[in-house]
């Protein structure tokens, strides 16, 4: 009986240069299960997103990301790139979460841990999940997400956390988050659509959740769920006066902030961002979507992802 192949793309930068050291135990876990091991590191002109995409007009049954959410992000737009182009099978894809935030592994309840992960996949068991779509930035012919966007604030805190040379995981992030607290952004004015239902608002903040945990430790959408077929979207209703910074800050550590009257949640399958008085960042699961742009569309795609968790 021919063992069964598995794929897996690893970027030995994450973590800050620590994943490449894992490959090793890796390789010898899934051997020692049965598996047939292919590993390809990511390099520059040949990333996840690169070999993800070969890898689905390959054929390959099971594509493993072993990185961070970035990484997680490029293989799945590699593979769903592939399926929707080529019309091909949509194969499996499998999560080692080696990188600095593994929000999409927590809320898909894969270990941290090595071994554990790496037996998530070997179990074999499968969650079939949504992803969205966004356009917009530097991407008007669409980028896909699994775990969350965030627009304002939140990318803010996610591309200085990105920036630390010295610093990973969690205290990135906090770190990150003190530093944006002392030059806090301005509210912007702006129209956003929510399955069809214009609101205008001005706020700080906007949390687009497939998943409920972005930026390694904030619940930004407590409530949201991989499979029901919509995103919940919590935002910041009214400008936050400056005397509610913090204690408002420190809530999205349990995701508090959805009970405060500041912030509203809506669960819709589209919403755009259709004028800003001012260029907003944008990320999705921490890719940069833009550090300015004036509007964005984000659409649910349901069911589409079969994952190991």
């Amino acid at each position: 009986m021919a063992k069964q192949e598995l794929y897996i793309i690893l970027n030995p930068h994450a973590a800050k240069g620590k994943a490449k050291k894992q490959e090793p135990r890796i390789k010898a876990l899934f051997s020692d299960a049965g598996y047939q091991v292919t590993l390809s590191y990511t390099e520059k002109g040949k990333g996840a997103e690169n070999l993800a995409f070969q890898a689905t007009c390959d054929k390959r049954d099971i594509i493993i990301a072993a990185g961070g959410d970035g990484t997680v992000n490029e293989v799945v737009n590699g593979i769903l790139k592939a399926v929707h182009e080529q019309g091909l099978p949509v194969p499996k894809l499998g999560v080692i979460p080696i990188g600095r935030g593994n929000d999409f592994a927590w809320g898909m309840g894969i270990p941290e841990n090595l071994v554990s992960a790496c037996k998530v996949i070997i179990q074999g068991k499968l969650r079939t999940i949504d992803a969205g779509i966004v356009y917009g930035g530097k991407y008007p012919e669409g980028r896909y997400f699994i775990n969350g966007l965030g627009v304002g604030f939140e990318p803010l805190v996610n591309f200085l956390a990105s920036d630390f040379k010295h610093v990973s995981g969690t205290p990135s992030y906090v770190l990150a988050l003190i530093r944006i607290l002392i030059n806090y952004p301005a509210p912007y004015t702006v129209t956003i659509s929510l399955d069809g239902k214009e609101v205008h608002v001005k706020t700080q903040q906007l949390s687009v959740c497939n998943g409920r945990r972005m930026g390694s430790a904030f619940l930004m959408g407590p409530d949201a769920i991989f499979d029901d077929g919509v995103f919940d979207v919590v935002y910041a209703n009214a400008p936050i006066p400056s005397y509610k910074l913090v204690p408002l800050a420190l809530s999205f550590f349990k995701g508090g902030q959805v009970k405060k009257k500041e912030f509203s949640v809506e669960r819709v399958k589209k919403l755009s961002m259709i004028s800003s008085d001012y260029p907003m960042p944008v990320h999705v699961d921490g890719e940069e979507i833009s550090k300015g742009c004036m509007e964005i569309t984000a659409e649910i795609l349901e069911k589409i992802l079969p994952v190991f968790c």
